[in-house]
């Protein structure tokens, strides 16, 4: 097995390590008496861009949606189909994907060499998340609206972001705190298996300041004894 195919394999494990979490929380809901629950599907799909950039970090939201749409019973509540994109929550599933894939992209592809405590860091991935989740609402209420329209009970922008946003600000800001540590501690590891031509680079290039140093010293006669 050449390095290139191992890494695609690993990548793609990654890809769908996420794709299960995110399955998996459909088992976690809490319900509001507004139709439109409380979930960690949209926590586990910006994380995915967040730790491994946007494009796997979207690769693992699409398929996540695309196993909901075929039927599996992956959607919040165990549910499942295309009606589910049709519903009252429909809009906010659409904002998955791309989601995602902004949050991955402000947040960049991850490095090995990434400090992780380093403020820019943190800073960038907390913009990143803050992103992801607005991102989210963007199809989310105007699906809102459409859909109580459709139901005979329109709602007017106000009160769609009364139903649809307001109660959801608190929580989302939790799950922006949480995804900031996690996000930042990860992305050197996962970078060490998704990217591992950048440690053989970093390697280089410290050994490279290694002989360089050692050049230097010989030189000016650090190394000579006294």
């Amino acid at each position: 097995m050449t390095d290139k195919t191992k890494t695609s394999l690993i990548r793609t494990a990654f890809t769908l390590a996420f794709t299960a979490l995110t399955c998996l929380s459909c088992f976690f809901s809490i319900k509001f008496p507004t139709q439109i629950p409380v979930t960690l599907q949209n926590f586990f799909c910006i994380l995915a861009g967040l730790i491994l950039g946007g494009t796997q970090g979207a690769g693992s939201a699409g398929l996540f949606l695309i196993l909901g749409a075929l039927g599996l019973p992956v959607f919040t509540g165990i549910k499942g189909g295309w009606e589910v994109f049709t519903g009252v929550t429909g809009g906010y599933l659409w904002g998955y994907f791309p989601a995602s894939l902004i949050s991955g992209i402000i947040a960049g592809t991850p490095h090995v060499f990434e400090k992780n405590f380093d403020m820019r860091n943190w800073l960038r991935i907390g913009l990143a998340s803050i992103v992801g989740f607005a991102v989210v609402y963007l199809p989310g209420i105007p699906w809102l609206i459409h859909f109580m329209k459709e139901e005979g009970t329109p709602y007017t922008l106000s009160q769609a972001l009364t139903i649809g946003f307001t109660p959801f600000i608190s929580i989302d800001i939790i799950k922006i705190i949480v995804c900031i540590p996690i996000a930042a501690l990860l992305r050197p590891f996962a970078a060490k298996y998704l990217y591992p031509d950048d440690e053989k680079e970093l390697e280089e290039l410290m050994e490279g300041l290694k002989k360089r140093k050692d050049f230097m010293n010989r030189i000016t006669g650090k190394n000579k004894r006294k």
